[in-house]
């Protein structure tokens, strides 16, 4: 079955137009929530959000090409809850009274739907755990449970919304890896459906307050969706994942709700009254906002999905995941229960972390210093060689090469101050240390040969750090000249696309073959990443709308950028560059809430219309551009049925699907028992040593974190780690302590988390351009380091810091 994503994007559509015209018509007859007693928000809120996530969500099942009739109860079973809902929200409802309709609508998802929890998971002594006559009573039951603890999250703006787009992530990937693609076509259109509300219920840097809430008919509605998805996944013949891996997917909002009924029972009340007493309220009483507390419960709850997914993939046995989530669910009961000390601990991180960046908000950019430490001739060829280097990243190899060198001997003539500087920082052991051992292993497996058969080794000494040391001391001198910088690198793409695109087959509108983009690895790597950083330009202009000129031109230059830059990325094909640039994209969405300022100014109808034009151009701009080409959600779902096809053992059927896939799958099985064998120091090989069969010709396991996990041990896992971590911690103290304006900070963030999933999805590093754009893109990162060093020597020697207006 195809799955268009044109769907989805009316689902969200009409949610957002639900929600709108329904605004007036609650508030006139009562379903509206004010504020007073427990709920402290300001104004009359409607309480119509579910309304109109469900309004979307269920006018587009009409429009899906998946069998009607097995939904119907879940279609029923959302209608009751949403009348009930509907009731409780206009007039409180006795809490017996809603119990009972919620365990009506679980009896029609076990009793009319036929869906039942049937096997529970494998354990030792035990077997397997199948509840037979039991199956019927224990959904009903559970099914309630879990709709009540979706119920209960909904206490601050987007925490039930979030929390539940993050399950319903999981399942979709889950549901693709199964092959259950009706179901994954419901799973995402009602994600969308509610992506469509969050726009309107999500705090965030660009909206103060909800403008609506979810309410009762909302979160009772989706608390069964996630219940009946939950269920036809785990209890799937094709399933792929242990039952209580679910258990991590919803662990979050259980958990609170269980913990809260048994304390609620121990004081002699009502599990269903309510009180101040949730894991949310902890962290708003700490100091964070409800903005930023939404974040972090969002991100645990994907993180616990996450942990809980992986495991179960990994072949983890039930038992220990069982276990795992035991002692999980007890370190959350006594966060909670010793919420007076918790609240302190959290209240010290909130100062430290968000609660700096809060005060500092109003404040002034400070720099370290007034004066130049190195000016003159060394200083022209400095920036020179930066600018050739930017410039020729996406045109010529040697220009790079000049670039990088003009700046390395600049830095090297600029005795004393660069060898002090440098031999103070850690990082710089760390990168040394990490390509002394890098050099050794290659030596010893004669990688380091020109006739090599590995060539990453070369790559890999460029990316140690080492080499972006003398680059980053100059760039963290010359801030005025990091936004001329990134629009060299920019025009430098764009005139590399030009020189390797094939234009005769451009100009006879041959945009479905790949080659006509150039090499579809390359191109698509520095599309992905220009990508990225036009798009975190594009936000920042957002954000900062309705202070002049500037942000709107920004904004016009950005998007047509943006617009070229997919264009060109879905022209390549490459899969992996989508999933990478949708990475850091997301991240500097998320990040914006802890490092990002809040300038006061809402996003507006023009920013939701921007950015809503840049999703519509990225899903049909694939199938517009090459109409002879699969369609874009075949090829990004196809992969995942492939993995799931293959680890029941099906690799002939995923073989037909994907073959690429089923090869990766083979090259990371190998990986992963050469570094069982050699764990500690690695073989000293980037490359499989078994030329037989289907692996025979690969030059590396088709991901470079694996390669450098075979080849170089834990040991060069950990050296990669530190050289990307450390710097990553002086980045977040610069934007924290206003060294450095948010965007620059979230725009390294993004683009290095883009870079980090194609490093572990592909080899980057075979291309010349690529390895040169991560030496700057590590460079600009450790710019960070030295000013934090320089930071801490001036308030050492008691002049502290200058500001400068920003």
């Amino acid at each position: 079955m195809a799955v268009t994503p044109l769907l989805p994007l009316l689902a969200l559509g009409l949610s957002a137009l639900f929600i709108v015209l329904l605004r007036q018509p609650a508030i006139a007859f009562g379903l509206a929530d004010a504020p007073g007693g427990r709920k402290q928000h300001q104004g009359t809120v409607p309480l119509t959000g579910g309304l109109g996530v469900f309004a979307g969500f269920l006018l587009v099942q009409p429009l899906l090409s998946v069998p009607v009739s097995p939904l119907l109860p879940l279609y029923a079973g959302m209608l009751l809850l949403l009348a009930c809902g509907v009731v409780d929200d206009a007039r409180d409802m006795r809490s017996t009274v809603k119990l009972g309709v919620q365990l009506g609508a679980a009896a029609l998802m076990a009793l009319w739907g036929r869906l039942t929890l049937e096997h529970l998971g494998s354990f030792p002594l035990l077997g397997d755990v199948r509840l037979s006559w039991l199956a019927v009573p224990v959904t009903i039951v559970a099914v309630a449970g879990l709709i009540n603890a979706i119920n209960m999250m909904d206490g601050v703006d987007g925490l039930a919304g979030g929390s539940a787009l993050s399950v319903l992530g999981w399942l979709a990937f889950v549901a693709a890896l199964q092959s259950q693609l009706s179901l994954l076509a419901v799973i995402v259109t009602l994600a969308s459906a509610l992506a469509g509300f969050l726009l309107f219920n999500l705090r965030h840097p660009w909206r103060r307050k909800a403008s609506v809430f979810m309410g009762d008919a909302g979160s009772m509605a989706l608390g069964f969706a996630i219940a009946w998805f939950v269920v036809a996944l785990s209890q799937s013949s094709r399933a792929v994942l242990s039952p209580v891996a679910y258990l991590w997917v919803v662990a979050l909002p259980v958990m609170d709700t269980l913990s809260l009924m048994v304390r609620r029972l121990s004081k002699g009340r009502s599990p269903f009254s309510a009180d101040r007493d949730h894991l949310h309220h902890i962290f708003l009483r700490a100091g964070f906002t409800p903005g930023q507390t939404t974040m972090i419960l969002m991100l645990l709850v994907a993180a616990l999905g996450g942990a809980g997914v992986s495991l179960s993939l990994a072949g983890v046995p039930d038992v220990l995941l069982l276990a795992g989530l035991l002692l999980v669910f007890l370190l959350h009961g006594l966060f909670v229960a010793r919420a007076w000390r918790t609240s302190k601990a959290l209240r010290r991180l909130h100062r430290a972390t968000v609660g700096r960046a809060a005060l500092h908000a109003g404040a002034q950019i400070v720099r370290l210093r007034r004066t130049r430490r190195v000016g003159g001739g060394r200083r022209q060829a400095a920036l020179t060689g930066l600018y050739l280097m930017a410039f020729g990243l996406g045109v010529n190899l040697w220009l790079v090469f000049i670039g990088g060198a003009l700046a390395t001997v600049a830095a090297m003539l600029a005795s004393p101050l660069f060898w002090r500087d440098l031999l103070r920082l850690r990082l710089f052991w760390i990168s040394l240390g990490l390509s002394l051992y890098l050099l050794l292993r290659g030596m010893m497996g004669a990688g380091l040969e020109v006739s090599s058969r590995e060539p990453l080794w070369w790559g890999l000494l460029a990316i140690t750090g080492l080499a972006s040391l003398p680059l980053s001391w100059w760039l963290a001198q010359c801030r005025l000249h990091w936004g001329w910088l990134i629009l060299t690198t920019l025009v430098g793409g764009g005139f590399g696309f030009m020189r390797r695109a094939d234009w005769s087959l451009l100009k006879q509108a041959q945009f479905s073959q790949p080659e006509a983009w150039g090499v579809p690895s390359q191109t698509g790597f520095m599309a992905s990443v220009g990508l990225v950083m036009v798009l975190a330009m594009l936000l920042a202009s957002l954000q900062r709308l309705g202070t002049g000129w500037r942000p709107s031109a920004q904004l016009l230059l950005t998007s047509l950028a943006a617009v070229l830059s997919m264009i060109v990325l879905m022209g390549t094909g490459y899969t992996t560059a989508w999933l990478a640039a949708a990475a850091g994209g997301s991240v500097y969405v998320v990040a914006t809430t802890v490092l990002g300022r809040h300038q006061g100014y809402r996003l507006g109808r023009l920013g939701v219309v921007a950015l809503l034009a840049l999703l519509l151009l990225g899903t049909v701009s694939h199938d517009w551009l090459l109409p002879t080409a699969s369609p874009l959600t075949q090829r990004l779902v196809e992969p995942l049925q492939a993995i799931g096809l293959g680890l029941n053992g099906a690799f002939d059927e995923a073989r037909a699907l994907s073959p690429g896939i089923v090869e990766r799958m083979r090259l990371w099985v190998q990986a992963w028992q050469v570094f069982q064998e050699h764990w500690l120091l690695g073989t000293g090989h980037l490359a499989p040593l078994s030329e037989e069969g289907t692996l025979a010709g690969y030059r590396d396991y088709a991901s470079l974190l694996a390669s450098v996990a075979t080849g170089l041990g834990l040991v060069g896992l950990v050296g990669f780690t530190a050289v990307v971590v450390l710097p990553l911690k002086a980045l977040a103290w610069a934007c924290l302590n206003r060294h450095w304006h948010a965007m620059w900070g979230l725009g390294i963030l993004s683009c290095g988390v883009t870079v980090l999933v194609l490093c572990l999805l592909a080899m980057p590093l075979y291309h010349a351009g690529a390895t040169g754009f991560i030496v700057l893109l590590i460079a600009a990162a450790q710019i960070a380091s030295f000013q934090r060093d320089w930071a801490r020597r001036q308030r050492a020697s008691g002049k502290g810091v200058m500001p400068y207006p920003a």
